[in-house]
């Protein structure tokens, strides 16, 4: 994935990944995040946070958050989260923000009669 969003490479010789324009990336990923405060989410509501919250990928800066593995999201709490930056410490701190984020805004989800909806302001 990390190849598909950034088209970079990894060099066996330096045990780098690089962008097209030789800059160093780093990833920070798990397939098994999983809350009970998550059931419910939707893809959807998870695009609207990363965004809102200024996480996800972004191609011009090569840095940002992918969620993945969502079919288990709605019913199960569970999917997977990617996270690129320019350093071993920002792909952990972006990881780290998007799960804090995921977490603060699903215990703010309301439920009504149809289901859930967030209330992001």
């Amino acid at each position: 994935m990390l190849e598909f969003l950034t088209g970079g490479a990894y060099n066996p010789e330096t045990g780098l990944f690089t962008t097209p324009m030789d800059r160093p990336r780093y990833y920070y990923a798990t397939d098994n995040l999983h809350r009970e405060r998550y059931r419910g989410l939707t893809p959807d509501d998870l695009i609207d946070i990363a965004v809102y919250h200024g996480l996800h990928f972004n191609s011009a800066h090569q840095e940002g958050v992918v969620f993945h593995l969502l079919g288990a999201l709605s019913e199960f709490g569970k999917l997977g989260v990617l996270s690129i930056g320019e350093s071993p410490e920002r792909a952990r701190q972006l990881y780290d923000e998007a799960v804090q984020r995921l977490d603060e805004e699903a215990a703010r989800a309301r439920f009504d009669a149809t289901g859930m909806s967030l209330s992001i302001p």
